[in-house]
């Protein structure tokens, strides 16, 4: 598969590079799409036959924002909101990034502005060595 071919436009901010998740059974395959910026995510269900895939199932989902957890020593893929998240889950969330050792980042989305604003952390912190001394 391409590079070119691993990634959309997402189609609420325009963020370029929409992750894809694939999988596959039989003739049957799925693939969901999130911006891991604002948290839009897509999700398709396609058959396919001898020549061309067949879409038996779209939908869509406004994000309202994104965030990525990596736990020291692990790894986590990126999570959307689908709904504006409460008070308890972002203090969840901020508790293991400001004071568990994990890495990653929070974004929510801004209705007003109409584009997602990083809350807390760094998409680049999965680069960072934790110190195990």
């Amino acid at each position: 598969m391409a590079l070119k071919d691993m990634h959309e436009p997402c189609n609420q901010c325009g963020f370029e590079y929409a992750r894809i998740d694939t999988e596959a059974w039989g003739a049957s395959s799925a693939r969901r799409l999130m911006c891991p910026v604002c948290g839009w995510t897509a999700y398709e269900e396609l058959n396919w036959d001898e020549t061309r895939p067949e879409l038996v199932m779209r939908s869509e989902a406004k994000g309202y924002g994104a965030f990525r957890l990596i736990p020291p020593g692990g790894y986590c893929g990126y999570n959307a909101f689908h709904t504006p998240p409460s008070a308890d889950v972002l203090y969840a969330l901020k508790e293991l990034l400001l004071n568990k050792g994990w890495k990653g980042y929070i974004s929510l989305w801004d209705d007003t502005e109409g584009k997602a604003f990083l809350l807390l952390g760094s998409p680049l912190d999965k680069f960072d060595v934790i110190d195990k001394k």
